[in-house]
């Protein structure tokens, strides 16, 4: 599969025996369906093992937003992490899977004081 963002190859990735991810072999982005996040979000150090970008590409990356999915070719729904509203990714309108920029999985994985301040600089995600 073709990044959604760069056009670099989405490569699968795995971390113990139920957790796989598509991950762009330039970007670093990552693509995985709801279920697997979720599981990521529970696995000690699968941000470690899983989302290897950098933070400052990711934060450029985040800017392209209207992104089909590698998947269906569907235009991508743009959503915001709903307890971090500076945590912004695309979804696939057909439950495919998401799509993280790199950093944000990490992010996303522990809410800190800092997220707080960048929630609020960053502001609420436009369309979502």
């Amino acid at each position: 599969m073709q990044c959604p963002k760069c056009s670099g190859t989405l490569e699968v990735k795995t971390y113990g025996s139920e957790i796989s991810i598509h991950r762009c072999d330039r970007c670093h982005g990552m693509f995985c369906n709801p279920d697997t996040l979720a599981l990521m979000r529970q696995d000690w150090m699968s941000e470690a093992v899983l989302d290897t970008g950098d933070p400052a590409i990711g934060e450029i990356m985040d800017k392209w937003d209207d992104i089909q999915c590698p998947m269906c070719g569907a235009d991508m729904e743009k959503s915001a992490d709903t307890d971090q509203k500076h945590i912004w990714f695309e979804a696939c309108p057909n439950g495919h899977g998401v799509f993280l920029d790199a950093g944000e999985f990490t992010d996303l994985k522990y809410d800190t004081l800092m997220d707080v301040i960048r929630g609020f600089l960053k502001g609420r995600r436009p369309g979502s």
